[in-house]
Order: structure tokens, then C-alpha cells, then sequence
């Protein structure tokens, strides 16, 4: 067996997310541990603006550090963005003041990984210092990526072709390429047609192999006959959260192999590398397959007035028809057809349509599989038809592993993949310039538009790498229940401090606070109440007077937290400032006039008080609102 190996020099990195407890020497000693390779995140279109988080660009240091640790002043984030116009990149309106570019979901910080021990370096700093932890190969906008602040950044790759190798836990010799994580489709292509393999992988050539493609499923043009990427990955080497470096294959580490073949990517560890069936494009099986296919139609071929020469051992045939009324009779249209001997031609061919498309383009994507017997159902088309009309993009995708025989029905947890016959999906964007209104309607469309699917397609599923993030009943349409429960019992063995948490891929819900349920509950019994409607609160009003910051509600409230256990927590008393959903309120400024709060606290005698700012649209409690918004 020959043993192509794709194998990267360098380069992997973890997204962590702002928190509030590490210091500057917590990060100073992480980036001499990894060797001087922790980086500050920086959005793609941030050289455009002069406005960063609301200050000048060389503030924005600054900022990250006054979000980072100031016990004091937590800030919200929703809707931050920092986005160019998709349609003209060069037009001023997007990135000129006012215009800011915001964090995002970009990582304040993320390691540059070129060893396991890096790996393991970020999985020890988040679980110390209880920060976020996320990983992402350079990929195409996935379900994962639209709840997590983290990016994977790789550098430059290595091409080694070894032979006389073998993979003992197949049963017969294999033809195997070895891809490391973060090489993309457009490089694997072009290293197989090199060696005169194939491999099956998608159509965008920007998206990276041994990530979320073949952990969500991985379905490509050839899938249909050749299976999806999880049928064909023969092994992942991985980082799992709890300190190992693995090998997850049908011979060890079998449960992890399981969940890492479609139970969703940057879930169970960070993948190194992957191992995949590479096919030989001419074979003797090849042969053979072709002379049952002439036995069947060569009458017909006949018949229609065909004739030429087909050459099995070469791969050629030419043929030959001096009158096309055969044809021209069945289809009066014009048709062109360009046979391609080799799947990475007629690949060359397709992904010429991707380079040219915008980049930067926001958007939320829904999908759903179709079983056979489904395409006879009115209601099912006709809505399938409105989806399509109303959407932004829409596909068909013949991609399911229909009359692929050997689909691994015990071995991964889409189940429901293997026994479909299409998928389909539709996208909504938005611009640079919508609101934060707007940009919710557009998720709030896209799950209305594709209700009528889902309702006549009951048991369908979606593919958990292209679906709605809100998309209802997702352990039955990703998984069932059965293989979820099994996907949970695996993320707990493997990660049992949950470092490696996501969104409807392999656990009940986020462990970290900013995601839990929070509730308002009243201060009576407190200092603070007593003297807030009288003096305080008034003073607190001008304080945002002064600072210039157009506030939903100001006023002193605790926070019932609803934890993992479902029991409930009562946090301590904190000043809520509210600020219109999608403000542009600066960190700095907030941080300012946190402190100006405090020590107006602190003149009343009230020192156990916490200054937090969030976005909200605060408008009853019980009675009126204590002031109502300035404008």
C-alpha cells in the first residue's frame, strides 16, 4: 500500500476570548510558554478604518486591555462587526467615521501553534484562568463559527509522498493521503493529481480538509458514489482537551473516532492531522465496470446511430454520430457536453465560479435532506419553491451518499445523511450598514421561510455544518437521539472540564456565565435602595449626561443566574447601565465612566456595588421604568 503523506511544517491557533480574570502577567508567561507566539486578533478589514472599537486605531491595544480586566466593567458585544460593502470594498460609507470596526468574533488573543505542547499549553491557560476556548480551521462560514469568538491561522505546508507503508487496521491494502489541518481543498487537489490519486472533498477550494468539512460529514460532488468525508477518513490524530495527544481510528480510540466523523468540528480536540482513502483513477475495476455499462446500452448506442473506438485499457473512446436527430428529438435545446477522464479536471472547471465570488459577505444559511418518495409531495415543492424565490442564494445539492453501498451506518452519527437523496439550502445576507434590527430579522426570515420543509419533512434532518443556527428540534435533525446522547457521553470522557464548548454540537448548552440565563431581581433590603430614588440615581443620570452616553435605563438591580444544574444563583448588587441594542458606545468610554460611578458610590458609603453596561431594550419591570432613556 502506497501512503501519501500532506503534512504542514507549522502552524495552528487557539481563539481565546476576552475574560476577566488574567492579568498582563498571566499573558506575558502563556506567550513565553508557547515561545512567543501569542497574537492579538485583528479583523480582516481593520487596516480601512481610522475608528476601532470606538477610539482612534492606535488605542485599540488599549481598549482590549480595559475589556480584559476590569473586574468592574463587563460590556456586552452583541452585533459587533467590522465589515467592508461585499459589493464595492472600496466604497468610503462603509469604513469613514463614524463607521467603526469592532472585534467581532475575532479572538483578542490567539496562539500560533506549531507543536502538540502549544496545544496542550492553551488547554492549561483556559482551564487556570476560565477563559473561552474555541478553535476554527480556515473554513467556510459553519454553525460552530457563528456563536464563537476564534479563528485557526496556518502557515506554510510541506509535500512528502512516502511509500511501502501500511495502515494495519484496514483490511486490505490501501492507498491513504495524510492531510494536515489547515490545508485547503485547492492544495490537496493539486498534491493528488500530482500523484495521479483522487481524493473526495468539496467544491470551495477555500475550505481546509481535516477540519469542520469532514467532522460535520464532508459531502462533495463524487459522494453520491464515492461516500462522504466521514466514509472515507481512515484516521484523525488529535489534542484532546483532557491532555493527550491520540490517534482515533477503528482499531483505538474507537469512540473518539466515532464523534469525530460527524459530530461536529472544534468540538472533541484540536485535529493535527487526517488520514483519508485516496482512489486510483484507472483500474482494472474501472475496466470492468465499463464493459457492463456498454453491455447495456450498446444496442441503444447502435439504434441511435453511434459508432467509434473505446480503448478500456487506455481510458479513451472517441464517438461519432453524423446525424443527431436521436438526439436533437429529446432535447430540441443546444447542449454541450465536456467529458473529463479525471475528477480533478472537471473540479478545475466548477471552482473557477468561487474565485470570483465577494468576499466578507454576512449571511445565515438553513438546510434540509430529502428522502426519494419526498419529490412527489406538492406542499413540500411548492414550499421548497417560495424558499428559493424569497432567498438571497439557494442549492440543490445531489451530494447524499444514495448509492454509495458501503455507508458506515454504526460507525458515525449521520445517520440520516446516508439515507437521502438531496439536500438543499438557502442563504439571507445583509449589508454593511443594516441594523441590528435588520440583521435579526434576517435569522428570524430564515427560519420562517424554511418552516414549510421542515413540516413536510419530518425525521429529514439537516447538515449540521450548513444549518440554521436556530434550527428547532436539532438533536433529531442532526443526530437522533440515540447517537447524541452517545456524542455527550464522548465529549465528557474526553473534555471533562468543557474547554472546548460550542453551540448544538455535542452538549446540552455553553457552561460559560455570558451564555447562561440571567433574570432581574429588585435590591430592597439594600443601602443602595434607599437612597437611589432620592439623590443617587439623579446624580448617576448626569454622570451618562456628562459622558454623552444615550442610556435604555440606569439602576441598581441583582442578577438571578440560572446555572448548568438548573439551580439559581443571585449575584450581588450592580449598577445596569443599559445602552441601545447595536450602540457604538466605546470600551473606554464605558470604562471611564465606570469609574466615575464608583467613586460616586463610594462618596454615599456604598462600596459592594459593580458597574455593569450591557446592551438591552429595558422597558417594564415592575412599574415604570426608573428614567426614561435621554435622547
Amino acid at each position: 500500500m502506497s501512503f501519501l503523506r500532506f503534512l504542514i511544517s507549522s502552524f495552528f491557533l487557539i481563539g481565546l476570548a476576552s475574560a476577566e480574570s488574567p492579568t498582563t502577567l498571566d499573558w506575558d508567561s502563556l506567550n513565553r510558554t508557547v515561545g512567543g507566539r501569542l497574537k492579538i486578533g485583528v479583523p480582516f478589514a481593520q487596516p480601512c478604518f481610522s475608528l476601532l472599537n470606538g477610539g482612534r486605531a492606535n488605542v485599540a491595544t488599549n481598549t482590549t486591555n480595559v475589556q480584559r480586566s476590569s473586574p468592574d466593567m463587563p460590556i456586552t458585544t452583541t452585533g459587533d462587526q467590522c465589515l467592508l460593502d461585499f459589493t464595492n470594498p472600496s466604497n468610503p460609507a462603509a469604513f469613514s467615521p463614524p463607521a467603526q470596526c469592532q472585534q467581532g468574533s475575532v479572538p483578542n488573543f490567539y496562539v500560533d501553534v506549531k507543536n502538540p505542547n502549544d496545544v496542550l499549553a492553551g488547554y492549561a491557560f483556559s482551564k487556570k484562568m476560565k477563559v473561552p476556548l474555541l478553535s476554527k480551521i480556515p473554513d467556510t462560514t459553519t454553525l460552530a463559527e457563528a456563536l464563537g469568538r476564534g479563528r485557526w491561522h496556518y502557515g506554510q505546508i510541506s509535500l512528502n509522498l512516502l511509500s511501502s507503508q501500511r495502515l494495519l487496521f484496514t483490511t486490505k491494502p490501501t492507498t491513504a493521503i495524510t492531510i494536515g489541518a489547515g490545508q485547503q481543498f485547492r492544495t490537496v487537489y493539486d498534491f493528488a493529481a500530482a500523484n495521479n490519486v483522487t481524493v473526495i472533498g468539496g467544491s470551495d477550494p477555500s475550505v481546509a480538509f481535516s477540519g469542520g468539512w469532514v467532522m460535520g460529514g464532508g459531502h462533495g460532488a463524487l459522494s453520491p458514489a464515492l461516500g462522504l468525508g466521514v466514509d472515507r477518513v481512515l484516521e484523525f490524530k488529535i489534542v484532546t482537551p483532557d491532555g493527550h495527544l491520540r490517534v482515533a481510528n477503528k482499531c483505538q480510540n474507537e469512540d473518539l473516532f466515532f464523534a469525530l466523523r460527524g459530530g461536529g468540528g472544534g468540538t472533541f480536540g484540536v485535529v493535527l492531522e487526517s488520514t483519508h482513502i485516496a482512489s486510483s483513477p484507472d483500474t482494472g475495476e474501472n475496466t470492468v465496470k465499463l464493459i457492463h455499462a456498454l453491455a447495456k446500452t450498446a444496442v441503444q448506442f447502435a439504434a441511435d446511430g453511434w459508432g467509434g473506438y473505446v480503448t478500456p485499457t487506455n481510458g479513451s473512446g472517441i464517438w461519432a454520430n453524423p446525424s443527431s436527430t436521436a438526439m436533437t428529438q429529446r432535447n430540441p435545446q443546444s447542449l454541450s457536453l465536456k467529458p473529463s477522464p479525471l475528477w480533478w479536471e472537471c473540479h478545475s472547471i466548477c471552482s473557477g465560479n468561487f474565485y470570483g465570488l465577494p468576499i466578507g459577505i454576512p449571511q445565515v444559511i438553513a438546510s434540509r435532506l430529502i428522502s426519494s418518495e419526498k419529490f412527489k409531495d406538492e406542499t413540500l415543492i411548492q414550499g421548497i419553491a417560495d424558499a428559493f424565490v424569497e432567498a438571497d442564494f439557494s442549492q440543490i445539492l445531489a451530494v447524499p451518499p444514495f448509492a454509495f453501498k458501503d455507508f458506515d451506518r454504526e460507525g458515525t452519527p449521520l445517520t440520516l445523511f446516508g439515507e437521502k437523496r438531496f439536500g438543499i439550502a438557502i442563504v439571507l445576507t445583509w449589508d454593511f450598514n443594516s441594523t441590528l434590527a435588520q440583521r435579526v430579522d434576517q435569522y428570524q426570515k430564515l427560519t420562517e421561510l424554511w418552516s414549510v420543509v421542515r413540516e413536510q419533512t419530518p425525521g429529514g434532518g439537516a447538515y449540521v455544518s450548513e444549518a440554521d443556527v436556530f434550527e428547532p428540534h436539532f438533536i433529531e435533525s442532526f443526530w437522533g437521539q440515540t447517537n447524541y446522547a452517545k456524542l455527550l457521553a464522548i465529549k465528557n470522557k474526553y473534555d471533562p472540564d468543557h474547554l472546548l464548548d460550542c453551540w448544538h454540537c455535542g452538549k446540552v448548552g455553553p457552561t460559560e456565565a455570558r451564555h447562561r440565563l440571567k433574570e432581574l431581581r429588585p435590591v430592597f433590603g439594600y443601602a443602595i435602595n434607599k437612597i437611589w430614588n432620592h439623590d443617587l440615581g439623579w446624580k448617576a443620570v448626569n454622570v451618562m449626561d456628562t459622558h454623552k452616553i444615550y442610556f435604555t435605563t440606569i439602576k441598581p438591580v441583582r442578577f438571578k443566574e440560572i446555572k448548568d444544574d438548573d439551580e439559581e444563583e443571585v449575584g450581588p448588587v450592580v449598577i445596569w447601565v443599559g445602552v441601545h441594542l447595536g450602540s457604538r458606545l466605546a470600551s473606554t468610554t464605558a470604562h471611564d465612566t465606570s469609574l466615575v460611578l464608583l467613586t460616586l458610590l463610594k462618596d454615599f458609603g456604598i462600596t459592594d456595588v459593580h458597574v455593569h453596561f450591557r446592551e438591552s431594550n429595558y422597558a417594564r419591570g415592575v412599574g415604570a421604568p426608573l428614567y426614561a432613556p435621554r435622547q
